[in-house]
């Protein structure tokens, strides 16, 4: 909605002679420009004495509102995705500080004579932010506006600006959504790293202090863990391959240990052909004695008697051959 007010209140041609009616000062908030048939114009404000009210040669007279006056327009300003503008509400105060250009370029609508200028300045800065970011281009605008150079003719200051996203509902609403994942990221980002008792103590706080949904789904994991174990214990015992002894030992030793965790409430173990073999062996060879048993390995055959040589016969007492001559 544009607010706007026409600046040049009267326009009166003058005659010459004027001794019935001479020209009187203005009235306050207004001034008066004398338009002379040769040279500059003249200006008279507020409590100023009319040059020759009666006999001046002016051939216009024009009556321009000088009081200050509020102003507002607004503008579709491009964002920095040109398919999302913004539109901008400027509002701000106008006040004619030079009559002369007023009469002179015949304004008549304040705002339409100040709108170009300003909106030029409004596009510029909306164009370096993003849709969803109006906050920051209002602030942006509004010191543009306020520091800009004073306008020919006028004085404009309190700019108040306002900035709108236009057709940015689905926009705002997606960002909205994923904002609110990043925090549920950020806040679960330390439970996932920190271990059991992080994830204990998150999901005693989520379920009143009841730590049983954690310790259910514990159970269960472990529950199936057990049912695959002793189904693959079943698939190799029952196997068609013939299993050594001690292969089959060591099986039902590593899968009473993972099931029940202490090997000592098992029955002690016979101990196998193997084991008492190794056992024997390790004694014989700690003690320094007697002769280890070597499995696979054949044992010479004794040595046949070698015949006698004549004339010699074995010995009594060492059963070795002598000579029969002595």
């Amino acid at each position: 909605m544009s607010q706007t007010y026409d600046p040049i209140l009267e326009v009166r041609e003058l005659s010459r002679l004027r001794f019935g009616a001479p020209l009187r000062a203005p009235a306050m908030g207004t001034a008066l420009v004398l338009e002379r048939a040769v040279g500059e114009p003249v200006v008279v404000r507020p409590g100023d004495r009319v040059p020759d009210a009666r006999i001046g040669n002016y051939r216009r007279l024009y009556r321009v509102d000088i009081a200050n006056r509020g102003l507002a327009f607004a503008v579709s300003a491009p964002s920095s995705d040109p398919t999302f503008p913004f539109i901008v509400r400027i509002s701000f105060a106008c006040q004619v500080t030079d009559p002369v250009v007023i009469a002179r370029d015949g304004v008549r609508d304040m705002t339409a004579a100040l709108a170009p200028s300003l909106t030029t300045v409004v596009r510029d800065a909306a164009a370096r932010f993003d849709v969803l970011q109006p906050a920051a281009a209002q602030a942006a605008i509004t010191h543009l506006l306020n520091s800009a150079y004073p306008t020919s003719g006028v004085r404009l200051d309190g700019f108040a600006v306002t900035v709108d996203a236009a057709d940015t509902a689905e926009i705002v609403t997606a960002r909205r959504e994923i904002r609110v994942q990043e925090m549920r990221r950020d806040a679960m980002r330390p439970v996932a790293s920190g271990g059991r008792d992080e994830m204990l103590a998150h999901i005693m706080a989520m379920s009143d202090g009841d730590p049983t949904p954690l310790l259910d789904r514990e159970q269960e994991a472990k529950d199936r863990s057990t049912q695959a174990s002793l189904d693959a214990l079943r698939v190799l015992m029952g196997s068609p391959t013939q299993l050594e002894d001690f292969n089959t030992t060591r099986i039902s030793e590593q899968a009473m240990g993972t099931f029940f965790g202490d090997n000592s409430l098992l029955p002690p173990r016979r101990a196998g052909i193997r084991d008492r073999i190794e056992r024997k062996s390790r004694g014989e060879l700690e003690s320094g004695g007697g002769q280890v048993i070597e499995e696979g390995v054949p044992e010479p055959p004794p040595d046949k008697e070698k015949p006698q040589e004549p004339g010699h016969r074995p010995s009594r007492v060492r059963g070795v051959p002598r000579s029969t001559e002595d």
